[in-house]
């Protein structure tokens, strides 16, 4: 339980705290070494003059550079120094803000000046994981895009990671809540020019380099991978390990800090928006779990992609992507990879958990794994999950022309066929029917999280090639990156675009004509019949 406090004792500390709080707040490196001991690098500081200068100011510097960090101590600053102001810390999710807001929280507990310089309420500090009030009435709140933001008062917004944030639902809801020139309980001498302050990397949407080119914003100075190795404040062996590992656009995305993005066959801006989707839908990955049975909204369906094949052999896994279709989207709502070299036993017994899980209405798989495969459909129909036996189908002969019939039915993806399949996900995309779950918050350890990011890195990273057909071949622009799980997905949409319905037998109808039918004289001619005359 918090200490109490007698309202004596806490104005006698408030008022020595606001002493040391406004001894130096004319210059920015003294007062946080003074407050909370903490040292500004020069970059930092040259960036709180130019916030000093600018109301709305976008930092899209090199990740690991202290730019979410300098933001945020300038806010704790602000409000510690100005009464009556309210700042909002919203990013995509509540758990991101929380950690922004933490830069806050760590500042006030390692300082006795700061603490006690909290409102006190009841006899107890007002601090808490989402919110903090000092004694001059000034606040902080984190916020999560999606959260019900009305009724505030903010005078001060931080906007983290905006690339990931619907444009319109942080126009609409959030920034709308600012601009107010009456607040009730704030003094009429309180400051009350509406601030914004905006961190985050370039991921490839529309949002932050929006807010960029319309010239309503001030870039502050851009703190790229080089320059902070000569600053001494990134690892230049690490930094050269992500040079390998990234993709070329992610590496000038993100350590370059240059807005560029994939225009492969389904283009980085396209997957953002699924993102955005994804995020306001509330989809989430649906994990299986054991005894349990999943809960449809909509057709769900299986695509699989066999291992041990493709541009790279020893790198190449089994992978599967189920889909569901919610109204009138495409969802991803789980992804799964195996090592490579799996035995195809093991897929084939985690693949019959999984669709007694998810129960889909349809699955097809890569025909390469085709022996496995029709085992698993033996073991469908053996254990009741599925009413067609593909043994009781064309004499039971696994070929082409039998496998649309099958429950899990395999394809082969080549020619015409992966074509087709390839341009399906891509419309999907294009057309903005296509929705997937946000992660970046959540941890790499969980393997359907991993899988799922991997997901997302492999959409953009296919790239259509033309041949001597008629059909484009689809090759990977980066093959670190591989392409397992868009193939995977490639299967499912087009399960869900055939719907597993198996194609009808074609029926020739013939009719017979006669030579003089052909030519348009009549068959047969009568001695009554009259005879033209020429």
């Amino acid at each position: 339980m918090a200490q109490r406090l007698s309202k004596a004792d806490a104005i006698r500390m408030q008022n020595v705290a606001e002493r040391e709080v406004m001894r130096y707040a004319g210059d920015h490196a003294l007062w946080h070494k003074h407050v909370h001991d903490v040292e500004l690098d020069p970059v930092q500081v040259l960036k709180c003059m130019e916030m000093d200068e600018h109301l709305e100011t976008v930092d899209c510097s090199c990740r690991r550079t202290g730019k979410t960090a300098v933001k945020e101590l300038y806010l704790l600053k602000h409000n510690a120094t100005e009464p009556d102001q309210e700042l909002g810390i919203v990013a995509p999710r509540e758990a991101q803000s929380l950690t922004n807001l933490g830069y806050h929280l760590d500042s006030i507990r390692r300082s006795e000046i700061l603490t006690a310089w909290l409102d006190h309420r009841n006899g107890r500090r007002q601090i808490s994981d989402t919110a903090y009030a000092f004694a001059n009435r000034s606040k902080a709140k984190a916020y999560g895009i999606m959260a019900q933001v009305d009724g505030g008062d903010l005078t001060s917004a931080s906007l983290e990671e905006v690339d990931d944030m619907p444009s319109d639902r942080l126009y609409s809801r959030f920034l709308l809540m600012m601009g107010s020139t009456r607040r009730l309980g704030a003094s009429t001498e309180a400051k009350n020019e509406p601030q914004i302050r905006i961190t985050g990397v370039f991921k490839g949407a529309d949002t932050l380099s929006t807010m960029i080119e319309s010239g309503g914003y001030h870039l502050l100075p851009t703190v790229d991978v080089h320059l902070g190795i000569e600053l001494g404040i990134l690892n230049e062996q690490f930094m050269e390990q992500m040079r390998e590992r990234l993709s070329p656009d992610e590496y000038i995305r993100q350590l370059l800090c240059r807005n560029v993005s994939a225009r492969n066959l389904i283009w980085e801006k396209y997957v953002r928006l699924a993102v955005h989707k994804g995020l306001q839908a509330g989809i989430e990955i649906q994990e299986p779990v054991p005894g349990d049975q999943y809960r449809k909204r909509g057709l769900v369906a299986f695509g699989y992609d066999a291992g041990g094949h493709g541009e790279d052999p020893q790198a190449s896994r089994h992978a599967l992507v189920v889909e569901e279709m919610i109204g009138s989207h495409v969802c991803t709502i789980f992804t799964r990879t195996w090592p490579p070299g799996a035995d195809d036993s093991v897929v084939r017994r985690d693949l019959l958990s999984y669709w007694r899980y998810f129960m889909p209405d349809c699955g097809m798989g890569d025909a390469y794994g085709v022996g496995m495969l029709t085992e698993l459909n033996d073991d469908l129909f053996r254990e009741g999950l599925t009413t067609i036996d593909r043994r009781a189908i064309g004499d039971g002969d696994s070929t082409a022309s039998t496998w649309p019939e099958w429950a899990f039915s395999p394809i082969r993806f080549e020619g015409m066929t992966k074509h087709q399949m390839a341009q399906a996900v891509r419309a999907l995309f294009h057309n903005r029917h296509a929705a997937l779950p946000y992660v970046d918050d959540l941890p790499d350890s969980d393997p359907a999280v991993s899988d799922m990011r991997l997901l997302q890195r492999q959409l953009p990273n296919i790239k259509p090639e033309e041949t001597k057909a008629s059909y484009s071949s689809y090759k990977m622009a980066d093959k670190k990156v591989g392409d397992d799980l868009f193939d995977a997905k490639m299967a499912a949409v087009w399960a869900l675009v055939t719907r597993g319905a198996a194609p009808a037998p074609g029926n020739v109808i013939t009719r017979t004509r006669t030579r003089s039918e052909l030519l348009g004289a009549p068959s047969i001619r009568l001695p009554s019949d009259p005879v033209g005359m020429h």
